[in-house]
């Protein structure tokens, strides 16, 4: 028996070898995936993208806040929000594989999408990468990258809708981005652990915020969303020339200037003639709205110095100028250039990151309107204190170095 009892043995050993060979390959590829997937940044808190835009210095590290998984809308007919499209030989030459393109809220979007070579266990493969609403999002394959980029879709979703804008905050607590999503006529911020807020206007809204979280309004600055899916200041704000009222920020590249209503989207040409009409548009909302008794009401606040320079293109010589002297502890003059544009008169009060632009019916009615709304800026210490003078200025560096700064 004893030769019988070691082919058995023989036999039960070779099975039990061969049982190990069909387990741990498996167990390995699971242990592998797991670990893989702890490196994946939790949805309800994911790193935010850099705040990057001219005269702004990039703040990495941030941290978003977002609301908990819900079903993604607006789904295209394959099933997802957007399409993935390679780009013809752009890696080989340092620039991005393919693109993430598609629309939200009638706005066209397109997330550049990069292929680099990684090691991992010591062997090259691929990594496709990219940022969206400033999350990073990564896969070793395609089918991966995809599904990485529908679960942010999907994590920042929020009663059916995605957030064109959002809030930053910074001050003595960890720095958040906090999106804001349309909400019946208004707006609404929704913070998991946090306060529910709705306002009518953004501007009521960033002050709301502010005061939940026991910070000066400064403390809390707007984003926009720009055609590559990324936080950025924006370029200029629509808001009434004197007094409380709605706030319309503004988001800009050289092709075009956007502007989100709760109920629709607005777009212009990128060019001065293009903020024209779209100024146009938002004095008409606002009197219908209210808010505004005629068109020269508004006023538009010019943030970005690249912006800036595509609205002066389209702007003719000043033939005017209004001067004043500044309040504060220094006495300084002060000349705003004054154009004619079209049926209107404009004034333009520079400061050290913007410029204000001001509209009058007739140069009478314009020096009024810059008065009251320097006076109750603290700008200017008597409203009737402000010169016109029809004089032809020069269009040099020196008319520009003769616009000064009143708070310096």
């Amino acid at each position: 028996m004893g030769w019988e009892m070691e082919v058995i043995l023989g036999g039960l050993g070779f099975a039990f070898f061969l049982l190990l060979w069909g387990i741990l390959p498996h167990r390995i590829h699971q242990a592998r995936r797991s670990s893989g997937n702890e490196s994946i940044p939790s949805l309800q808190w994911v790193e935010a993208l850099p705040v990057g835009a001219e005269g702004v210095k990039a703040e990495a590290n941030r941290v978003v806040r977002v609301p908990s998984v819900r079903s993604l809308a607006g789904l295209s007919a394959d099933g997802r929000i957007f399409h993935l499209r390679p780009l013809s030989h752009s890696s080989r030459n340092g620039g991005p594989w393919g693109v993430l393109e598609g629309q939200i809220g009638g706005w066209e979007f397109r997330v550049p999408v990069f292929c680099e070579q990684v090691r991992i266990n010591g062997m090259l493969r691929e990594r496709y990468r990219a940022r969206i609403w400033g999350c990073p999002c990564e896969g070793a394959t395609i089918p991966d990258f995809r599904e990485q980029a529908e679960d942010i879709f999907r994590a920042l979703e929020y009663a059916g809708r995605l957030p064109l804008y959002a809030f930053e905050r910074s001050g003595p607590y960890e720095p958040a981005l906090v999106p804001i999503y349309p909400w019946g006529e208004g707006w609404r911020v929704h913070e998991p652990d946090g306060p529910i807020l709705e306002a009518m206007d953004l501007g009521t809204l960033r002050q709301r915020v502010a005061d939940a979280h026991g910070l000066p309004v400064e403390a809390v600055q707007v984003r926009v969303l720009s055609e590559e899916l990324a936080w950025v200041p924006p370029a200029a704000v629509f808001r009434p020339a004197v007094g409380w009222g709605p706030w319309m920020p503004v988001a800009w590249c050289r092709a075009s200037w956007r502007l989100q209503l709760v109920d629709a989207p607005l777009s212009a040409p990128g060019d001065g003639t293009g903020i024209g009409s779209l100024w146009e548009v938002v004095a008409a909302r606002g009197l219908e709205h209210g808010w505004l008794r005629v068109p020269e009401d508004l006023a538009l606040e010019v943030w970005s110095a690249a912006a800036w320079e595509a609205l002066a293109s389209a702007l003719p010589e000043a033939i005017a100028g209004l001067r004043f002297h500044a309040s504060g502890p220094r006495f300084r003059a002060v000349l705003l250039p004054v154009y004619r544009y079209e049926d209107r008169w404009m004034a333009v009060y520079p400061e050290e990151d913007r410029r204000t632009i001001f509209m009058g019916c007739d140069p009478v009615d314009l020096r009024r309107r810059v008065g009251e709304a320097l006076h109750a800026a603290g700008c200017l210490a008597d409203p009737q204190a402000l010169h016109l003078e029809m004089k032809r200025m020069e269009k040099s560096s020196q008319a520009a170095r003769a616009f000064l700064d009143p708070r310096r």
